[in-house]
């Protein structure tokens, strides 16, 4: 067996044992603590596996001259993503830009923190089924502006916005994300202000936020929950 199947078996039993572990966890809200920081580090380690395999796609691409019939079944993917690969490739080369963009439009996402959580919402359309409060920023808005607005429409919520936690290229819907930390200023009774969007909104524990979004919480998000609801 080459070096590098067996480091990739060797990772792959690494994987099974750390889900056998966390199996193993008796305490339910430990449990899953780790399952969600498992299943983040997963996501992100396989971004970047996803980030080499597009790059040796374009070189084989390139250096054998392949229609992509052949591509695809010469890597093992399917044709559509093979052409998907290539189109990306082939852009960046002409704009000079990454080959995939974050869209123009600037999404915020408020993270509202109390003494009784963080709050959420669960979406009617699913995309994704729970979520932080959020909205697109509009014309002369800066981050906080939009974080403030879009809680106060959405759950009825006056809050006041502190500092942007972080930004990203969300890796599902590849909008370009900011997320504002922000806590309420006249008390926490929240309801559905956005019927045609939200179904729910309720104040939940960093755990239950783990469950409910899959552990698919951006870190520095989850790290600032960790932090400020724990404080």
């Amino acid at each position: 067996m080459a070096s590098a199947e067996w480091e990739i078996d060797a990772a792959r039993e690494v994987v099974r044992a750390a889900i056998a572990a966390i199996r193993e966890i008796t305490a339910s809200q430990e449990k899953v603590q780790a399952a969600g920081q498992f299943s983040r580090d997963l996501r992100e380690w396989s971004d970047e596996v996803s980030d080499i395999r597009d790059g040796e796609v374009v070189k084989i691409y390139e250096a054998e001259k392949l229609s992509l019939a052949p591509l695809a079944k010469r890597v093992g993917i399917s044709k559509t993503r093979a052409h998907q690969i290539i189109k990306a490739a082939d852009k960046a080369r002409e704009t000079g830009e990454p080959a995939v963009k974050p869209k123009p439009e600037l999404v915020v996402a408020a993270i509202v923190t109390s003494a009784k959580g963080v709050l959420v919402a669960r979406r009617n359309d699913g995309k994704p089924l729970w979520t932080f409060i959020a909205g697109e920023r509009e014309d002369g808005e800066g981050p906080a502006d939009t974080a403030i607005r879009e809680v106060r429409e959405e759950t009825g919520l006056e809050v006041a916005a502190g500092p942007v936690i972080g930004e990203r290229q969300h890796p599902r819907t590849k909008r370009w994300m900011t997320y504002v930390a922000a806590t309420p200023t006249a008390g926490t009774d929240a309801f559905v202000g956005d019927e045609d969007e939200l179904a729910e909104v309720r104040w939940v524990s960093l755990a239950e936020a783990d469950l409910l979004m899959g552990g698919t919480i951006f870190e520095p998000v989850h790290k600032h929950l960790s932090e400020t609801l724990e404080a």
